[in-house]
């Protein structure tokens, strides 16, 4: 039973998604906050136009751009805090065998 789990082709996208180094997911949570970034200043931006239709255009742009790099950068975050568990456990057991 664990056995076919293990080689499921699920289980090993999920092993090789959070067994990725850091330094590639950093970039992700990077590129989050970047986005994250440049959508607070399209929106200071609208804020200092005067009222329009552009300017309505884009606000909804910069409120997409907030969303869309928050969800990237906490995704980026939280995958980050796994693999530092899984390297935490897997390091633990792989000292316990060494015993």
């Amino acid at each position: 039973m664990i056995s076919h789990w293990i080689n499921n082709k699920y289980a090993l996208a999920i092993k090789h998604h959070y067994t990725t180094p850091l330094e590639i997911v950093f970039k992700q949570f990077r590129l989050g906050g970047a986005i994250f970034l440049l959508g607070f200043v399209l929106i200071y931006t609208s804020k200092q136009m005067p009222e329009s239709a552009i300017q309505e255009l884009m606000l909804l742009v910069g409120l997409s751009a907030v969303i869309i790099g928050f969800i990237i950068a906490i995704m980026a975050h939280i995958r980050m805090t796994i693999i530092r568990l899984v390297n935490v456990f897997k390091n633990s057991s792989d000292i316990s065998h060494d015993k």
